[in-house]
């Protein structure tokens, strides 16, 4: 025997980081301990309600093999928070007509708006710098495309960048949210969606993200918006920490879901990447809302590659919580689902989206129903209300077409008015569930109405299609307005998508647990852009 020892059992620990027997704080990145969106649960923050974001790490997930790239005035690829998971693949320059996305520089940091999005998504994690993203994991990219005349090709390019390799498309723009314009989508870029949710991810459906709008203050209503107002798109809306709603916030029937962001000059803010490698602890408004949202739908991918872009939105539908959200118009519909026209579906849950899409199973076939056109022009006098009822079939009679459980709702719409801003529109479900698809916009003089504008509402969510259908269009008149013209309803007709068996399975029984709602926040100095649409040069800001 030339060597002997007593052996004695030795701590090791497998390298594989267990959540579950954390500290408070996971990571070493100095703004982690801070960020209260992230572990509200912690007895050192106010927040009542978080996002779960922890609990979908403790399942394993944190965005890995997702590509989520960032519509915006590029990102800097170069920041420590960033570099790790920059993916060139995912980027492009549409204003440079380059491949490079780094934004340009100039002593306002005008363009620091893209890179403070792409950090909230995937910030790499445990690098000694700056914060956390979501899906730190996650490979991220940007788009730079607001930082120069933003045309219809600008944004077909944009919305459609290399859709079989990205994943998720975030954008916190949209036209003016200053209470008076309409203004959406143009022909191309509306072929760019649709190819997208037809054709991405090969063939699952590209997965847009848009935040809802900061218009709060110019009493702005985002179903004047087509890019929010599309049922392509997921309409993220805001709430502050304590559940109030921002002053920024805009209500309409588009919304489906809502993360944190910035309220009160007193409340937390967004903490997340800055230009020249710094970190800002002031991200605002629904541009922090949106990439938050598509950070926790990179983490629903991961849990489930082959969700479609529709599953992914009912995914959302089930699984948001009303919770804490502050709102006076919370309603059950007929499906059951409790929902609102700030907060739609409610606060975003990272982990119950992570749970339900391990056991997911792809919903049906989409079907489209296009009802007949009610062309019975009505006039709508001051002080009163045009009342239209129309009877769905649902298209029971076409296979193909037959809806018979709702998605979305859109209203096709064509009104000569006055003011366009004295117009209020409702819609009645045969179920008795009641959209607000328009609302008063004390800002808007214009007399051109509305030429066919499509309004969109998610409150039927699983409601039945066939029955009556109510239309009203409210006429409050406003003291800057020519009485001797009156307005009319020239047309409507509606367009029903959803299926036509139910949707769910029995493992996913139908509906789900009770939900949040959130909104978004808008510098109000922050103007620019045109009031008028024109397909030429669109009218597009920040949300931030």
């Amino acid at each position: 025997v030339e060597w002997i020892q007593q052996q004695v059992v030795k701590k090791r620990t497998k390298r594989d980081y267990d959540f579950s027997r954390a500290q408070p704080t996971y990571f070493n990145d100095p703004k982690w301990p801070s960020m209260w969106y992230m572990h509200c649960s912690d007895n050192t923050h106010p927040c009542q309600s978080d996002m779960n974001i922890e609990g979908a790490w403790k399942r394993g997930y944190t965005g890995k093999n997702i590509v989520v790239t960032i519509l915006d005035d590029g990102i800097e690829r170069t920041h420590p928070d960033l570099m790790q998971n920059y993916d060139a693949l995912a980027s492009c320059d549409v204003n440079g007509n380059d491949l490079d996305p780094m934004p340009r520089y100039d002593a306002s940091n005008e363009n620091k708006h893209g890179t403070r999005c792409a950090g909230e998504v995937a910030a790499a994690a445990n690098n000694s710098h700056c914060t956390v993203g979501i899906a730190f994991n996650a490979k991220i990219g940007g788009v730079r495309m607001l930082d120069g005349d933003v045309t219809d090709m600008v944004e077909a390019k944009s919305v459609s960048f290399n859709p079989q390799h990205v994943h998720i498309y975030s954008a916190s723009w949209g036209p003016d949210d200053d209470g008076k314009t309409v203004d959406g989508p143009a022909p191309l870029t509306r072929q760019a969606f649709e190819n997208g949710v037809r054709m991405g991810r090969r063939g699952l459906g590209s997965v847009f993200v848009w935040a809802s709008g900061n218009g709060g203050r110019s009493k702005d209503h985002c179903s004047c918006d087509g890019y929010t107002n599309s049922i392509y798109t997921i309409s993220i809306s805001s709430t502050a920490e304590s559940g109030k709603k921002p002053w920024y916030l805009e209500e309409c029937s588009s919304t489906l879901a809502t993360t944190y962001s910035s309220g009160e000059s007193y409340d937390k803010k967004i903490i997340t990447t800055d230009l020249r490698q710094r970190c800002t602890d002031n991200h605002t408004g629904t541009s922090a809302s949106a990439p938050m949202a598509a950070g926790i739908i990179a983490l629903a991918l991961e849990a489930n590659p082959f969700l479609t872009w529709r599953d992914v939105q009912h995914v959302i539908v089930r699984t948001s919580r009303a919770g804490h959200l502050n709102a006076n118009d919370w309603k059950t519909n007929a499906a059951g689902f409790k929902v609102s026209h700030l907060y739609g579906f409610g606060l975003m849950d990272a982990e119950a989206m992570v749970t339900e899409a391990e056991k997911w199973t792809t919903v049906p076939q989409q079907h489209v129903c296009v009802e007949s056109t009610d062309r019975q022009i009505k006039t709508i006098r001051p002080n009163s209300a045009v009342r239209s009822i129309y009877k769905a079939s649902g298209c029971s009679d076409n296979p193909n077409h037959h809806v018979n459980y709702l998605e979305h709702v859109v209203v096709r719409i064509t009104i000569t008015h006055p003011r366009r801003g004295d117009l209020a529109i409702y819609l009645t479900s045969p179920s008795g569930t009641r959209s607000q698809l328009l609302a008063n916009r004390l800002f808007d003089h214009s007399m051109e109405g509305f030429k066919n504008w499509e309004f969109m509402t998610i409150h039927c969510w699983g409601e039945r299609a066939t029955g009556d259908w109510i239309l009203e269009v409210y006429d409050t008149p406003s003291q800057l307005r020519n009485f001797k013209t009156p307005g009319k309803l020239k047309e409507w007709s509606l367009v029903l998508y959803g299926t036509s068996v139910q949707p769910y399975s029995p493992t996913n029984e139908f509906p789900k647990v009770e939900r949040v709602r959130y909104s978004r926040v808008e510098d109000p100095t922050d103007d620019y852009g045109t009031d008028d649409y024109a397909g030429e040069l669109a009218s597009n800001r920040d949300r931030g």
